[in-house]
């Protein structure tokens, strides 16, 4: 008996005809004449070596080959159908999925404690991975399917790659409330002779973003007095609480970072940086699939200029 290869086809043939007992009938069923069921039978019996039917004044009995396989057969063509013709539909309330975003420190501060909250009504058992990864490691991974999404100021991914505009972002600055600058307008010469923090955590996106705050100082000739360098926000709220720093950042993560606290207060940056771009990006390939376009909407209706 000689299975590999074997078309799928060819088994269909072999249920028809096993329901009809005639070659003629399953034809009929099946939209084939009787000379190609029976060719496909011929076929079927070379590689199962085995006649699969005998003439009988009943129609073609099924010889004891068939009567063992034809009940998994049946079984197997049927789950494939019914696999086929499911609607395409996503349904949250009971999906468990893994989604998977490549996000910076900004993207997880900003982004996540909302969707898990939004997510916790819609889509309970649903989960979230964020990874941290370059612009070429997360090209590839959408590509491999390895990540469904991509959020922050990245740049555009490719041809392969769909790209949907969320929001605007700009710089702000945080500060305590009781801070001798904080009651007053900020100028130029207060930032400069005030002391900073410079957050800078790993990752290609929010690298982006500091960029465009280094191009500014440099544009405007402008040096800032670093008093500590950050690798990560973990802490910076209340650093920046308790001390008279100042930290500049984009406004929604300092919006994240002020919670519920009234000791700490923004004030806008005493020039111009350029207006950031956040998007969402994933690979064309995602694009009809109903759970991941779900999820994007879901990130869309959350967060688009919001």
């Amino acid at each position: 008996m000689n299975l590999n290869g074997i078309d799928l086809n060819l088994l269909h043939v072999l249920r028809t005809v096993y329901a009809t007992r005639s070659a003629s009938k399953a034809g009929a069923r099946l939209g084939m004449t009787q000379s190609a069921v029976s060719n496909a039978l011929r076929r079927l019996r070379e590689r199962l070596d085995d006649p699969l039917f005998v003439p009988s004044a009943e129609g073609m009995l099924p010889t004891p080959l068939v009567e063992s396989i034809i009940g998994p057969i049946d079984e197997g063509l049927s789950a494939i159908d019914g696999a086929i013709k499911a609607p395409r539909r996503f349904e949250p309330l009971s999906s468990d999925r893994l989604f998977r975003i490549l996000a910076s420190d900004l993207a997880q501060l900003i982004f996540v404690p909302r969707l898990l909250k939004h997510l916790a009504a819609a889509a309970p058992d649903v989960r979230i991975d964020t990874i941290e990864a370059s612009v070429e490691e997360g090209r590839r991974a959408m590509h491999e399917g390895a990540i469904d999404l991509v959020i922050g100021n990245w740049p555009a991914m490719g041809a392969d790659y769909v790209r949907q505009r969320l929001f605007s972002e700009t710089f702000v600055v945080l500060m305590r409330r009781r801070h001798p600058l904080f009651g007053k307008t900020l100028t130029k010469a207060d930032y400069l002779k005030a002391r900073h923090v410079d957050y800078r955590p790993g990752g290609a996106t929010y690298a982006s973003l500091r960029r465009a705050l280094h191009k500014a100082l440099v544009r405007e000739r402008l040096e800032r007095h670093v008093t500590f360098i950050a690798g990560h926000a973990l802490g910076l709220d209340a650093i920046i609480a308790e001390s008279d720093l100042l930290l500049t950042l984009p406004g929604r993560l300092a919006k994240s970072m002020i919670g519920d606290r009234t000791t700490l207060g923004v004030k806008p940056l005493p020039f111009q940086t350029p207006v950031l771009t956040i998007t969402q990006q994933w690979h064309a390939r995602a694009q009809r699939d109903p759970a991941h376009a779900w999820f994007r909407r879901q990130i869309a209706e959350l967060f688009a200029d919001d």
